[in-house]
């Protein structure tokens, strides 16, 4: 396998599976050790962990990482994680409240930062807060 310049050495096996849209999926290894069941397991586990980071990065910002370490990365993340939930339960309050101006999700945070909400989405905003605070 490979371009001639970098070509593997070793020999690989090839495990083929359907996904569960039932699609064929080729999965090329060198773990012999393991059933094919194991390495379509394997491979669909590592997909799940690829799918949650993509979710991460487009939904939480979370472009790149500070650090590596295991302690700031779940700091960083939860520290995303518990804005994105603030942000979508205010979002989602809001909205049920407002219907003659429709926002999305995205263009609520942006025009949130940019200080330019509608004066009605304001309005909500503040009683929202205000009623958060004093329960």
């Amino acid at each position: 396998m490979g371009t001639a310049q970098k070509r593997s050495v070793g020999r690989h096996r090839i495990v083929e599976f359907t996904d569960y849209k039932s699609k064929l999926i080729r999965v090329v290894t060198n773990l012999y050790h393991v059933s094919a069941e194991m390495v379509a397991n394997i491979y669909k586990a590592r997909w799940g962990v690829e799918l949650f980071f993509r979710w991460i990065k487009q939904n939480l910002n979370v472009p790149r990482l500070f650090e590596t370490t295991k302690n700031a990365v779940y700091n960083q993340l939860y520290s995303a994680l518990l804005a994105y939930v603030i942000l979508k339960f205010t979002y989602t309050t809001i909205t049920k409240k407002i219907i003659d101006k429709p926002l999305s999700l995205l263009g609520f945070t942006r025009r949130l930062l940019e200080d330019n909400l509608p004066l009605e989405w304001h309005f909500y905003i503040q009683q929202f807060c205000h009623t958060l605070l004093f329960v």
